[in-house]
């Protein structure tokens, strides 16, 4: 269950990182800044769901991207905010679950890291509580491959599926 609350988060955390990677050509000495949508849509199934069916997530909004340069004007670090809506589903006309992840990424491009704090992912259910949840701080590399996770990680599997079930 673990695998599913931390592939999801980088997941997204790898496709926000390929997507400031590939912003930072800019050679001037100021921050530069752009605005760009970001949409990440992530299938569990088989033994990746939590549920006997198959879980989708998803991430949609709009991002701020600064890009910090040296002095030669080369992009040494990048700061990713802005919050993605996650809706969290089963198939269509099923449950659905959604929440707002502010969680900002700071990104090393000289070490090729990316950390991510804050609510990555915090489903509530009424009633019940967080039944999906991934708050802290998350560390990755440039490929996406998690490096360090501390915080907290939270699946209740029976409410979400419950909740989620066609």
């Amino acid at each position: 269950m673990r695998k599913l609350l931390l592939r999801g988060t980088a997941i997204a955390t790898a496709a926000v990182v390929s997507c400031a990677f590939a912003a930072a050509t800019a050679a001037a000495r100021p921050p530069a800044v752009e605005t760009t949508p970001f949409s990440t849509v992530d299938v569990f199934s088989g033994t990746d769901s939590p549920c006997p069916f198959d879980v989708t997530l998803t991430g949609t909004g709009t991002v701020r991207i600064t890009t910090f340069f040296d002095d030669a004007g080369n992009p040494v670090r990048q700061s990713v905010d802005g919050a993605l809506v996650h809706t969290i589903f089963a198939a269509p006309g099923s449950g659905t679950l959604t929440t707002n992840g502010p969680a900002p990424v700071h990104l090393d491009l000289i070490a090729g890291q990316a950390v991510v704090t804050g609510d990555q992912l915090i489903f509530h259910l009424p009633g019940v509580g967080v039944v999906f949840g991934q708050a802290g701080r998350l560390v990755t590399g440039s490929d996406g491959a998690i490096l360090s996770v501390t915080g907290m990680s939270m699946l209740d599997t029976a409410a979400l599926c419950t909740a989620l079930a066609p």
